[in-house]
Order: structure tokens, then sequence, then C-alpha cells
């Protein structure tokens, strides 16, 4: 990572993404995510599906204690086999860090295959098992590209199946926290509506930009020589990205953050 990039981390107040931001009827949920829960708090984390009903799926965490379980009155619900209706309470201290227990259920929690039976801190790319389900924990804020882990899919992926391994997270509105999600290949965005990721500001073109992941490295490129496209403060008519990157687009400022990961075959 360039001195550049690096600047763009270290600058970069966290206490923006963790505004609240308003209800928002555009906001997708995953399948397994409560939306009646806090829907008005900025994404503060992920906790992304390895294996089984959920994988690929990726569930947001909020500021603070996040319940998962089987019960629909979780932040996180779990579908999976053998999962507790109160299974475990993951507590998310900051941008970095967490903190996670084993709920009311009484059923075994694990986290990178060892029984949890008190509270334990997490960190980005750690394994929480509750039930039959893998989840890996996802830091709002990006590690050092050094400190990257390896995420692993325990299972092979339905190619109909969409699987999360990236976000946008808006920083510098009243949306300020608003995660979109990103998949491999085109990733287009704009105020057009069906795109891959819609804006709608006046100042945004219907088709502004698209964000591409190639194998293991992702690109961002304008759809006209017109539209304002800026990536940490830089005007570009294309470029890589990196984990962290500020993406500018006409305006509104996001967060890129990528996941470095490995398919079961």
């Amino acid at each position: 990572m360039n001195t550049q990039r690096q600047n763009s981390l270290q600058t970069f107040p966290q206490e923006r993404l963790f505004a609240q931001v308003g209800a928002d009827s555009t906001l997708a949920f995953s399948r397994g995510q409560n939306p009646s829960v806090r829907d008005s708090l900025a994404t503060s984390g992920w906790l992304l599906g390895l294996n089984g009903v959920h994988i690929g799926e990726d569930m947001r965490l909020y500021p603070g204690p996040n319940s998962i379980g089987s019960s629909a009155r979780c932040d996180v619900v779990v579908t999976a086999p053998e999962t507790g209706r109160q299974h475990a309470v993951l507590d998310v201290l900051s941008g970095e860090s967490a903190i996670i227990f084993p709920g009311s259920s009484q059923r075994p929690l694990y986290v990178n295959d060892e029984i949890c039976e008190k509270a334990t801190p997490v960190c980005d790319g750690d394994v929480i098992q509750t039930g039959d389900q893998y989840f890996a924990f996802v830091s709002l804020l990006p590690l050092p590209s050094n400190d990257r882990r390896t995420i692993c899919f325990r299972e092979r992926l339905n190619p109909k199946t969409p699987c999360t391994i990236g976000w946008l997270v808006e920083v510098n509105s009243a949306r300020a926290g608003r995660d979109f999600r990103l998949f491999a290949g085109e990733n287009r965005i704009g105020s057009q509506k069906g795109l891959e990721i819609f804006i709608p500001e006046q100042s945004v073109k219907e088709r502004h930009c698209v964000i591409t992941r190639h194998t293991e490295n992702w690109t961002i490129v304008p759809l006209s020589v017109t539209d304002q496209l800026y990536v940490n403060g830089v005007p570009t008519t294309g470029t890589g990205l990196e984990n962290g990157d500020i993406i500018n687009i006409a305006g509104t400022e996001f967060m890129f953050r990528c996941l470095k990961v490995a398919f079961a075959r």
C-alpha cells in the first residue's frame, strides 16, 4: 500500500461511521437480518456466512450488543440447525474490535474451533460457530494489508447464490454508515434504479461508474469522461482499489472495504 493510501486510513475519523442514519426503504437486508431491529443505526461490521443456509450472506452488525440466534427477536437471525434461540451476543466496541459471549440458550458457542464459555475478544477474520453455522467476523475498519487474513468458505458456493465479498460504506452524508454490498464481477453504481448500487442523488449520473473484481484485484472506472470520480482525493479515469480507499462519487464519499477470500472446490 502506498503512502497516500496509508494516509487515507490513518486520518479517516471512524466516528463518522458510528453516527445514526435514517431508515431507508432502499436498504436491502440479508435474509437472516431482522429489519425491524435498530434499522436507524450505522453499520459497524458484518458476520459473513461460510457454509450452510447462510453461505455467502452478510449479516450487519451495529454499535453495541448484537444478539444472535434463531429467535425472530434477535438482531441476527440464524436458521441453521442446532442454533439456540438466544445463542450468543456480539458486542461491537469500535470499528476494529468486538467481544462475544454465550447467550441464554445453553447451546455451545465456538470461536476459531475452540469452545467459548465466557466473554472473548474477536478480531477481523475470526470464525464464530453457532450450531451448524460458521461465520467470519469482519470488522468495519480494515487491518493493514500485512495483517489481513484469508476468509475460507467451508463449502462450495452455488453459482446462483450471490456471495458478498466487499462493501461500500457511506461516510459523508446524512446516511453515513449505510453500506452497499459488492460481489464478484461488475458492480454498477448510479442513480438509475436496478443497478447493483443505487445512489439517489442529483449529482450522480444514472450510470456513473463501475467497480469490478478480477480474481483478487478490484478496479473502479467512470462510465463517462464527464463523471466526477476521485479515489483518496485524486481524480481518476480508472484505477485499482485497495482495502480502505476513500471513493468520492460526485460529492458522496464511501469507504471501500473488501475481503481476501478462498472458495472451497
